[in-house]
């Protein structure tokens, strides 16, 4: 573990979920579940994916989560954290977001719509309807449940200073910027949660 971070007591039986080979399937109503790979709801679960322009215009959520319960009734959960389907781990952040990186740090992408913008096309006397899309990376520290913007100076501030040697690479990285996530993957094999 890295010197300075914040410890978690643990049962000597749990471990925390980046250290585990397999998820157990379910629903994570707290961090905490999350934390230990403990989900506290079960069943068949559900996601539901809105179009684009249902995002926009009903200014909804990219996607959903519902639960078949054992009488075959969909049900939606009223507060989670996130889920397991028994192989990948989703986040719920403005939506459901799979976890793309696990480890001290857990890394996941949201997807971030701009609203349709109108151009005239000249050539054709035409109008565009233009709908920007980017991603925003976010990382999840398994100890304490912060959560970063994963930024340059997010890394430099609150992440990398646990390792010494590995902020002044960084620091003295000229491409640092564009390695955002080898940094994150570096920081996690270096120093193991819960370990």
């Amino acid at each position: 573990m890295a010197n300075g971070q914040d410890t978690i007591a643990l049962r000597p039986t749990q471990q925390l979920t980046p250290n585990v080979r397999e998820y157990k399937k379910g629903i994570y109503r707290s961090f905490r579940e999350f934390q230990t790979n403990s989900p506290s709801e079960y069943g068949e679960l559900v996601t539901k994916t809105r179009s684009t322009l249902a995002q926009l215009s009903l200014q909804a959520k990219r996607s959903t989560l519902k639960v078949i319960n054992a009488t075959g009734q969909e049900q939606k959960p009223k507060s989670y954290w996130g889920f397991s389907d028994g192989k990948d781990i989703y986040v719920k952040d403005n939506g459901l977001n799979k976890l793309l990186i696990t480890g001290y740090y857990c890394l996941y992408e949201i997807p971030v719509l701009a609203p349709a913008r109108s151009a005239i096309d000249p050539a054709t006397m035409t109008i565009n309807n233009t709908t920007t899309a980017s991603n925003q990376k976010k990382v999840i520290n398994i100890v304490s449940g912060e959560v970063y913007e994963l930024t340059p100076y997010n890394l430099k501030k609150y992440i990398l200073p646990q390792d010494p040697e590995l902020l002044a690479e960084f620091n003295a990285d000229k491409a640092r910027k564009d390695q955002l996530e080898y940094y994150i993957r570096r920081f996690n094999l270096q120093n193991q949660a819960g370990r």
